[in-house]
This record gives C-alpha cells, sequence and structure tokens, in this order.
C-alpha cells in the first residue's frame, strides 16, 4: 500500500519519514496551515524544503489557458512540483497540454468512470476518487473504484488511481480492496492512527 501525504509543514516532514510516496494540497489547507497569508509561489518553496518527494499543488484557473500558465510558473521551481487539477473540461485541457512537457497532473473532484476515463485519455499521472464525499450522497464507490481499476488494468499505461477524501480505516480498507494505487492521508497523525489500527 503506498500513501500520499499533507497537512501542516511539520505534517509533511512527518510524512515523508513515515514513507509517503508523495504529498497532495488542496486550497483548505493552504488556509488552515499558513492562514492566507502566503502566495502559492511561497507555500509551495516551503513545501519543497520539507521534503525531497513529488508535490502536488492544487491550482486553479479561468480557463485552461490559465492553468497552464499557473502551473508552468510553478513547475519552474522545481522538477518535483507537479498539479491538481479539477477534472472538468477546462482542466482536462490544460492536464493534456501539460503533460505534453513532462508535468504531472493529478484529475481531482472525480466520482464518476466517464471522469477516469477521460483522464486516461489526455494522459493524466493520476486521478483522485473523492471516497466519502461519494458515499454521503448515496453513490456506491465500492463499484465505482472497482470499475475504473478494471477498465484501467486494459491499458498500457494508465494512470494511478488516488484515493481521497477518507474518513477512517473502513474508507482504507474499501479502497484498497477495489484495487486503487495509492490512499490520501491528510495528516501524519492518520498515518499513524492507520498503523496503530491495523495492529488491534
Amino acid at each position: 500500500m503506498k500513501i500520499y501525504g499533507a497537512g501542516s509543514l511539520e505534517d509533511i516532514k512527518k510524512c515523508t519519514e513515515l514513507g509517503a510516496v508523495g504529498i497532495l494540497t488542496n486550497p483548505q489547507g493552504f488556509e488552515a496551515y499558513f492562514e492566507g497569508k502566503m502566495p502559492l509561489t511561497e507555500i509551495t518553496e516551503a513545501i519543497l524544503k520539507e521534503t525531497e518527494l513529488p508535490v502536488f499543488i492544487q491550482i486553479h484557473g479561468k480557463d485552461s489557458k490559465d492553468l497552464i500558465r499557473r502551473g508552468t510558473e510553478l513547475h519552474g521551481l522545481s522538477s518535483r512540483v507537479g498539479f491538481k487539477i479539477i477534472a472538468d473540461e477546462k482542466g482536462f485541457e490544460a492536464i493534456r497540454e501539460l503533460q505534453k512537457h513532462d508535468i504531472r497532473c493529478i484529475a481531482t473532484c472525480l466520482f464518476s468512470l466517464p471522469q477516469a476515463a477521460i483522464a486516461a485519455g489526455v494522459g493524466a499521472f493520476g486521478i483522485c476518487p473523492f471516497v466519502s464525499r461519494a458515499l454521503a450522497i448515496g453513490m456506491d464507490m465500492f463499484q465505482i473504484l472497482t470499475a475504473m481499476r478494471n477498465a484501467y488494468d486494459r491499458l498500457d499505461e494508465a494512470p494511478q488511481i488516488i484515493a481521497v477524501s477518507l474518513k477512517g480505516v473502513a474508507d482504507v480498507e474499501l479502497a484498497l480492496a477495489a484495487g486503487v494505487d495509492v490512499s490520501y492521508l491528510a495528516h501524519a497523525m492518520d498515518l499513524e492512527g492507520i498503523a496503530e489500527d491495523s495492529v488491534h
């Protein structure tokens, strides 16, 4: 089982020490841990100083050109910088263009097999299916994740399936049983908690 981590700079450092394979970020985390006091460029630089892992920064833009411009600028800080981009029309257009330049992109806010298929078609590095949020509105995420796994297994080069929006061990177990490649845990203490729960 591979795990991506995130959280505060302290969490990011701890996740790195605990064996995470990469760092994922989101705007809510920026507000919580940086209090809106730092521009995205400075936040990215601060994260890069805490870890040698790949770092995926979530970016937004009014259109695909805006996303491509922002992504290109931030990637200039380090080849380790990739991006989480919302899985909509402008997002998929940006992912296709950035991936052409070997800039890794993950399609996020993803709930369906059609979204996963488009992500693969534009060459995304990974996808982030939302588990607990989908369960909360009555979606059968085990079935959806399994369908994504089966579809991707028929491709020569498929995006990583990175399960996100996980609310506990049960969600992690559901995702792993469905065949995801990676789980995302928001804090180092979540990673430690999974380890403790696995022992009992």
